[in-house]
């Protein structure tokens, strides 16, 4: 309790959490609308608003945090990587499975993936690092860590773009459609995005960097958002992780005093 009553003593920082709180709110009650409204042909360009818009709260607290340059270089590569690595997955089935994004996302690079994805990536990665970051000081262990974190997000966000139909994939799977396959490529895909993220920021290769917890609260809203929606959707799993991952950051985020 007086942890929390030292936070919102500071005008800035209480007015800070307050902002992130009620984004999520916003946008696991935006969920509805999204799971029972059809939008028809407005459903492109509202699905990459709110892509954009979640992704806007941690670009800003990583310019906050760190050097511009490391910031632009960080939010650009994890711009970048995703739209090459899920290419070569589409084209080649490796390492996911054999999948295409349908045309739900609007324009799609090399007519593959949808230019969203840049968009929709680098706060989950930004996330998960953060708080593995939070849990372990020893990088050895932070980084695979970071990547199973991504593992148990996918595990909220996969079932719900079936329902709504983003993706499809070749070979359906035991969870909900997905095929397992999918979750050891994502772990993969996770465990080389962690181990950069980590050599841009580390100022010891050896030792997990204190990222500001802020920095991973574009992925608490989107875990509000995608939890709202299987909730809505009678999707009860993916609804028990999120609310076990809203809790995680909700803590680290909402409870403790940033420095930035």
């Amino acid at each position: 309790m007086e942890r929390i009553k030292s936070i919102y003593r500071d005008p800035v920082e209480g007015t800070k959490k307050l902002f992130i709180t009620i984004f999520s709110v916003v946008f696991f009650f935006v969920s509805w609308l999204v799971a029972n409204v059809p939008i028809g042909e407005q459903a492109t360009w509202v699905s990459a608003l709110f892509i954009v818009a979640i992704a806007l709260p941690s670009y800003f607290f990583l310019y906050r945090w760190t050097t511009p340059i490391r910031a632009i270089l960080i939010i650009t590569l994890f711009s970048i990587f995703p739209i090459i690595i899920e290419a070569i997955g589409i084209i080649t089935g490796f390492p996911y499975g054999p999948f295409e994004y349908t045309d739900q996302m609007g324009f799609k690079i090399l007519d593959l993936v949808p230019w969203s994805v840049s968009f929709a990536f680098a706060p989950l990665v930004l996330g998960s690092i953060t708080i593995a970051n939070k849990l372990s000081k020893k990088a050895v262990l932070a980084i695979p860590l970071s990547a199973l974190l991504l593992v148990i997000v996918d595990l909220i966000l996969d079932p719900a773009a079936v329902v709504l139909n983003i993706w499809v994939w070749g070979e359906p799977g035991p969870y909900y459609g997905i095929p397992l396959s999918n979750y050891a490529g994502w772990f993969l895909t996770a465990l080389i995005a962690s181990v950069m993220m980590h050599l841009l920021v580390a100022e010891n290769i050896w030792i997990s960097e204190d990222i500001n917890a802020d920095v991973s609260s574009s992925l608490l809203v989107s875990i509000a958002f995608w939890t709202g929606f299987s909730f809505w959707t009678g999707l009860w799993i993916p609804v028990l992780i999120g609310i076990g991952m809203i809790i995680l950051l909700g803590y680290y985020i909402i409870f403790h005093i940033s420095k930035i």
